[in-house]
Formats: C-alpha cells, sequence, structure tokens
C-alpha cells in the first residue's frame, strides 16, 4: 500500500471491527479470530498486551522483524507498540486475551502492568509450555469463556481475576530468566520504560541517569551487569528499532523517517542507522520488500 505515512494501530475494539464500544478487555477462541484478519496480515500495532495460547494446528507470524512458528503448546506475549503481522495459518486452535492498563487497574492497589517482570524487550517473545502447564493454561481460559458466554454482576471481576492468575503464571514460567531472578531486576525495568518513553527525544546516558538519580557511570555499571548491554547500546537499540519499523513498514522518505525521529538531518541519521546496522536505510527498506 502506498502513500503510508504511518504504521497502521488498533485498539481492542478496532482490532477486527466487530465492536465499536470502547473495550479494555476481550477474548476469542483463535478459530473465531481467524475468521476476519486479512488485514491483520499487514503489519500493524497493538495499543495493548496479548496473550495467544496455541493449542493446535500450524503456521507462523512476525514480531518485529523476527518470524516465529506457531505450533501446540505456545504461548506468546505481544506488548502494545510492538509491529505484528500475521503469516500463514494452517488450522490454529487456541485462545487470543487482549487487555490493557485500564483492565488491570480494576482492583484498587493493584498493579498496572509496568509493575509485572512481563511483556520487557530484553525477554523473549514467547515460551513453550508443558503439557502440565498448557492444561492449566486451558482450563482457566475455559473459565473465562463461560463468564463471558453467561455473564452476570461478578463476570467482570471473575474475568480480572482470572488475568491476574495468567500473570502470575507467566511470570513464574520465565523467572529463570536472569533479568526476573535478579534482586535488583526494578532497574532494568524502570530504565527501559523511560527509554520507551523518551527515546525521541532523550539519546544521552547522562540524561537517562539524571531521571533515575544516579551518576552515568553507575547506570553504564548496572545496564551492562543487568543486560550485558551498555547504556548506550540499549537507547540506541530502541531507536533503530523504530527506525526499522517506518522504513519497512510506511512509505516516509528516509528524510521524513531522519525528521520524525529528531534527527537534525538526513545525511545524519544516515550514518547513524549505517554505523551501527551495516546498511544504509535505503539499503535496509529494499532488503524488506517482498
Amino acid at each position: 500500500m502506498k502513500g503510508k505515512d504511518q504504521i497502521i494501530s488498533y485498539s481492542i475494539e478496532s482490532l477486527r471491527a466487530v465492536h465499536s464500544e470502547v473495550k479494555d478487555f476481550d477474548f476469542f477462541r483463535f478459530e473465531y479470530f481467524a475468521k476476519d484478519i486479512d488485514h491483520l496480515r499487514e503489519p500493524h500495532r497493538h495499543h495493548f498486551y496479548t496473550f495467544i495460547l496455541i493449542t493446535g494446528g500450524s503456521g507462523s507470524h512476525e514480531i518485529d522483524f523476527e518470524r516465529y512458528e506457531l505450533k501446540p503448546n505456545r504461548l506468546f506475549l505481544i506488548a502494545p507498540d510492538q509491529v505484528h503481522a500475521w503469516n500463514d495459518l494452517n488450522r490454529v486452535e487456541g485462545f487470543v486475551v487482549l487487555f490493557n492498563d485500564s483492565f488491570i487497574a480494576l482492583a484498587k492497589g493493584r498493579k498496572l502492568m509496568s509493575a509485572w517482570p512481563l511483556f520487557r524487550t530484553n525477554l523473549p517473545s514467547y515460551k513453550d509450555l508443558s503439557n502440565e502447564e498448557q492444561n492449566g493454561w486451558v482450563e482457566e481460559l475455559e473459565l473465562m469463556e463461560k463468564e463471558i458466554d453467561n455473564p452476570d454482576a461478578f463476570s467482570r471481576d471473575s474475568l480480572f481475576y482470572s488475568i491476574g492468575k495468567l500473570l502470575i503464571r507467566t511470570s513464574r514460567l520465565y523467572q529463570n530468566q536472569t533479568l526476573i531472578k535478579d534482586e535488583n531486576k526494578d532497574f532494568l525495568f524502570s530504565f527501559q520504560e523511560l527509554i520507551e518513553k523518551h527515546f525521541n527525544e532523550l539519546r544521552a546516558p547522562k540524561e537517562y541517569a539524571a531521571l533515575l538519580n544516579i551518576t552515568p557511570n553507575h547506570l553504564n555499571s548496572l545496564s551492562k551487569k543487568k543486560s550485558g548491554k551498555t547504556a548506550g547500546e540499549l537507547i540506541r537499540q530502541r531507536v533503530l528499532l523504530e527506525a526499522k519499523r517506518l522504513l519497512a513498514h510506511t512509505d516516509l522518505s528516509v528524510a521524513e523517517i531522519a525528521y520524525k525521529l529528531n534527527f537534525e538531518d538526513n545525511s545524519y541519521f544516515g550514518r547513524y542507522f549505517k554505523k551501527y546496522t551495516g546498511l544504509t536505510p535505503e539499503t535496509f527498506r529494499n532488503s524488506q520488500v517482498n
């Protein structure tokens, strides 16, 4: 499609264009979800969190330039603003759960999603479940389905607590990740949240160190220890990801992308991109053409 100046974005209610009312939660059997998703084969962003549990069938989809196989016992986590596209779907079965912070904030004093050690760029986008773990997921998801099919005054709260259980289950799946086990895990999460919020205008580690109330050297040391990358590398990683998204999924010129990403000029953006990717922006864009 020519003339795109931004990546298509969907809210929960607009994802399948079935319901018009504002939503903070939705739930589908994958078989039903897949009936009307031709528009989702084009790269797009979500403004919500997504759990996708595959229980049968095969196929693939892409999340930020990585292609992932769809197969039984595989659980996917897709975070807001990740660029996603469905490819081939061969009798895929499973469940799709969509929710946002408004839904998670149902109960007073509960954590928002930012407090859960999930949906982070430093963590894998999927986990393969044991049969026992998948059975636990399916049991909870089927309970949610019953609440949706037979709603009453308590159904919304019941769904909320089911989502909480799924978040706990997923956190436990990731608990063996170094970044989750580490006693100072909150530092990396806080730093990455700041990068996500400010990468378009703040590029220097010292600017983030000031926001975190630590010295630049301490920021760099902690970043290297927790992620294996320097603070500058994490910032550049996020800038380059956005540049790649815009080059691959919009028709903006390289100069327009440079301006959108707050580079002082097109030439500097080109040098920056090539220095850290080994490709010019034009070469990268051409490599993404199917």
